[in-house]
């Protein structure tokens, strides 16, 4: 059964990329339809949204749709699955043409990180696939994956999403110390690709505890990341498990290990 949910994840990352790349050639893909607190969302998030949810309603009979943009949407009468997207991550990147950005879906049985159950991330420029379905491990294109056994600040490769834009004051300083003691740091704008790359071992850790990344942007990546057999924590060090919501928002560290992690937040603040 979980099986049947990842292929049918594949199908709308796979089909939804081909998507996106044609239409961000178009000018008016950039134009922005909707202004939110702390989110836009322009064109090329819709268009993508809408196609993904034209997919998943020809290919399941009942189920309610957690997305970025549009909310909840509930197709036909039962209450599960629940299926968390995220259409388009990163699309200031898309539409500026910097080479990074990711669509990221998640199928769980139960409305929390917890109940997730099938993930799916894709890099919508080189086509990279990341999947997990759970108790089966991790995969990066069809080929099983794990996290680096990194311990230490000082020989990790870290990345984090440092995008504050004056809303997250004294962030930046509190996050200097590890930026300082890391071996080497990143950051390139979409944070649940980062996020899968410490599934893979490519880079050690990825942290974002600002408080403002909504469940849709990372549920499918933490998931991951976990059955990769890696850890993701909240910014007390317990592990993460969030409700399913649209507005739900979460700071979490994912990292290769728990002493990672540990040492991240002993460093934090």
């Amino acid at each position: 059964m979980y099986d049947d949910f990842l292929k049918i994840i594949i199908h709308c990352l796979r089909d939804t990329r081909k998507l996106i790349l044609n239409e961000i050639k178009r000018p008016e893909a950039k134009r922005v339809v909707k202004v939110g607190k702390y989110d836009t969302t322009k064109l090329i998030d819709k268009i993508a949204e809408d196609h993904i949810i034209k997919i998943l309603t020809s290919k399941l009979d009942s189920c309610v749709i957690v997305s970025e943009e549009c909310g909840i949407v509930k197709i036909g009468d039962a209450l599960k699955p629940i299926v968390v997207i995220d259409p388009l991550d990163g699309s200031t990147n898309a539409i500026r043409g910097y080479p990074c950005y990711s669509i990221s879906i998640a199928i769980a049985l139960e409305p929390r990180l917890s109940g997730i159950v099938a993930g799916g991330v894709i890099n919508v420029i080189t086509g990279d696939l990341f999947t997990a379905v759970r108790g089966e491990g991790a995969f990066l294109n069809e080929k099983s994956i794990s996290p680096s056994n990194v311990t230490e600040i000082e020989k990790a490769l870290i990345a984090a999403d440092l995008n504050v834009r004056s809303r997250f004051p004294n962030y930046v300083v509190k996050m200097s110390r590890i930026i300082e003691r890391a071996n080497h740091f990143r950051f390139i704008g979409t944070d649940a690709l980062e996020t899968c790359f410490v599934a893979a071992g490519i880079c050690d850790a990825f942290i974002d505890l600002r408080g403002f990344l909504r469940v849709t942007d990372f549920a499918a990546a933490c998931f991951i990341v976990k059955e990769a057999g890696g850890v993701v924590v909240d910014d007390k060090g317990e592990f993460l498990d969030l409700n399913l919501k649209p507005n739900e928002r979460g700071k979490f560290i994912a990292a290769c290990t728990k002493e990672l992690s540990n040492a991240i937040l002993n460093l934090y603040g």
